[in-house]
């Protein structure tokens, strides 16, 4: 499963579920979110982001990072690690199967920072 994020100006950016979901935990868990339009974005369906909250997700990941290895990866429980993904399924906890990695959410950053206008997600 994958999303695509397109900015009016024309601009995209993909993600998969694996870096998605726990991207949404963060933003949701940091307030930058509410919990019904995290929900939405989580689903394959056309939800807004206004330029906003592509401010605010642009800034907050500017301060977040800074404190993020550059080989860490932010899971789902919102936890950071340093330890390689070994891109095994974990059937027993699913939830260590998602992993947002720093270099995606430092593409998303970048993203957010010139998204002024918002961006859709499908």
């Amino acid at each position: 499963m994958s999303w695509t994020l397109d900015t009016p100006a024309g601009d995209s950016l993909h993600v998969n579920a694996w870096n998605w979901r726990p991207t949404l935990e963060l933003l949701e868990r940091h307030g930058l979110l509410d919990p019904d339009t995290a929900a939405l974005l989580g689903h394959n369906i056309e939800t807004d982001v206004t330029g906003e909250q592509a401010r605010r997700i642009a800034a907050f990941l500017d301060a977040y990072l800074a404190g993020v290895p550059a080989a860490g990866r932010v899971l789902l429980d919102g936890s950071v690690t340093t330890e390689p993904d070994t891109f095994e399924l974990h059937r027993d906890d699913l939830g260590r199967n998602y992993s947002a990695t720093s270099s995606w959410l430092a593409r998303f950053r970048d993203f957010c920072h010139a998204a002024t206008a918002g961006f859709t997600v499908s």
